[in-house]
């Protein structure tokens, strides 16, 4: 249970920083790259657009966004709240 723990938690600090970096974060390329399911990266994308809509909110990036012609999420720069 503990190392679970552990994984979960380097995947999603993982794919913060790719998002704070600029990077387009792929579901299929993460799930491969940190073995899971790309459900389980979905979900961790939609922890990550909490933190930010409820606890970033005086910051420029104000969620994690879908850029479909990229096929890819990033970070939306936008004004706060």
């Amino acid at each position: 249970m503990i190392e679970e723990a552990n994984t979960k938690t380097i995947r999603v600090l993982s794919l913060f920083e790719m998002l704070n970096s600029g990077e387009l974060v792929k579901k299929k390329e993460a799930a491969e790259r940190f073995n899971v399911s790309e459900k389980t990266i979905h979900r961790d994308l939609k922890e990550i657009n909490v933190y930010y809509t409820k606890y970033k909110y005086k910051t420029l990036v104000n969620r994690v966004a879908y850029n479909r012609v990229e096929k890819g999420y990033y970070l939306r720069a936008g004004i706060g709240k």
